[in-house]
């Protein structure tokens, strides 16, 4: 007796729960690991890569799976989050010439706006910083590379010579 039924396909791979994606991209939890060991969480990593990199790998960050596995290779150490843009954009070729511009652009910005008319910066609760003090401070909370705070420091010294 013939039958109307289609036999599905189904991936003999397991698939990557939401807790093992986060994971991929926060690092694993105060919980433990969401895997069984370092090695699935590798092999999880490699064939979920491109889609977490589409997902995470942008703005000038990079999932902690990424830090984990691919940027041991070329040398890097995650150098927290705090200063992870400006490492990225500094010390490696890992960031696409769009993402540069664009990371290039949010700088400028922010170092532009450093200088207009009071201007501060608040580090919390009865430290409010103004002038000079409160460049430095913004500087550092946007992670502003080094090289690049040079150049726009001397355009603008050059600038107010002219």
């Amino acid at each position: 007796m013939p039958t109307n039924r289609r036999y599905l396909r189904r991936s003999h791979r397991v698939k990557l729960t939401h807790t093992q994606a986060m994971e991929l991209w926060l690092g694993a939890s105060h919980n433990g690991s969401a895997f069984a060991d370092d090695e699935h969480k590798r092999e999880a990593w490699f064939r979920n890569r491109d889609k977490i990199m589409r997902l995470w790998g942008k703005g000038g960050r990079r999932p902690m799976g990424w830090w984990a596995y691919e940027a041991r290779e070329m040398g890097l150490r995650f150098p927290g989050q705090a200063h992870e843009r400006s490492a990225l954009y500094e010390f490696t070729d890992v960031l696409s010439a769009d993402e540069r511009a664009q990371l290039e652009a949010e700088w400028r910005k922010e170092f532009d706006r450093s200088f207009e008319e009071h201007f501060f910066y608040c580090a919390g609760p009865d430290k409010i910083f103004t002038g000079d003090a409160a460049r430095w401070q913004h500087w550092l909370f946007v992670d502003l590379p080094p090289p690049l705070l040079d150049k726009w420091l001397a355009e603008r010294e050059q600038a107010l010579v002219a």
